[in-house]
């Protein structure tokens, strides 16, 4: 099993050997095993994380667009810690039309040749609790087309240059991290959490 789902901390390069892994036994044998993985119908924590949680973010690498619309995120909640994209339930569900525009693999992201998980921390505000694993990687099953070819992993070098890029993007400086409307306000303060968890999963790949 993949040290993504072993451990509490991971990298840019855990991240990318774990898709790998479920790459190299095809869609059938993936979804098996990821579906097999999960831990009840919550966040299923164990070792101190989200296996549920991080079951979706796999499948957001695993799958890709059948067309182009982009297949939509786990609805597992609201993401603590990142601004306008944290998506509180009270804005109105077209919000994901327009972050797609931006991070169309939310809450993942792809700079260069290095995929970064913008966070992982999710508080869930409705009824029937988040959606279970299983139903969402039937939906990507469904929408999306299983991915064939492996992902780079990328050295110590590669991550840092790609997540300095993706700080300089338009799509970073498109989060608010202060916003209000009808019904709402959130204050997230600054990028500085988010920032130095991104960062974190390049600084910490082993030099090679």
């Amino acid at each position: 099993m993949p040290r993504f789902f072993r451990e509490r901390a991971f990298t840019s390069a855990l991240l990318a050997q774990a898709v790998n892994r479920f790459v190299s036994l095809g869609e059938e044998g993936a979804v098996k095993e990821l579906s097999d993985l999960a831990v009840g119908d919550g966040f299923g924590y164990r070792n101190g994380f989200s296996v549920n949680v991080r079951i979706g973010l796999l499948c957001r690498v695993l799958f890709e667009p059948r067309d182009d619309e982009p297949i939509r995120a786990p609805y597992y909640g609201w993401l603590d810690a990142l601004g306008s994209m944290g998506l509180p339930p009270v804005f109105p569900s077209a919000s994901w039309t327009n972050i797609s525009r931006y991070w169309p693999l939310y809450p993942v992201a792809h700079s260069g040749s290095t995929y970064f998980v913008l966070s992982e921390g999710y508080s869930f505000e409705g009824f029937g609790g988040p959606e279970k694993p299983r139903d969402y990687i039937a939906y990507c099953q469904k929408h999306g087309v299983f991915r064939k070819t492996p992902l780079h992993v990328p050295t110590r070098a590669e991550a840092l240059r790609d997540a300095a890029a993706l700080r300089r993007s338009k799509s970073w400086k498109a989060i608010k991290w202060k916003d209000s409307g009808e019904g709402y306000s959130f204050d997230a303060g600054s990028d500085g959490y988010a920032w130095s968890f991104i960062q974190e999963q390049a600084e910490s790949i082993p030099i090679r």
